[in-house]
């Protein structure tokens, strides 16, 4: 387990879950809400990848654990 991972943070968490609302809300507007939940998923998958990958690469980490 990657214990660098902001999804394992309660403040990143939180944020993650606004962020998964906003999506399924703006599919929802389009499709039916199973589908926009099951979408809405897959698309933050991809963000939260994105974002592990980007902060990575420029050498920042997030430490979510007491040292």
């Amino acid at each position: 387990m990657n214990s660098q991972s902001p999804i394992y943070s309660f403040k990143f968490t939180i944020s993650w879950i606004i962020v998964y609302s906003g999506i399924v809300y703006l599919l929802s507007l389009y499709l039916h809400i199973a589908l926009a939940i099951y979408l809405g998923l897959w698309i933050l998958n991809l963000l939260i990848e994105l974002v592990e990958r980007s902060l990575l690469r420029f050498g920042t980490r997030i430490y979510t654990t007491e040292r």
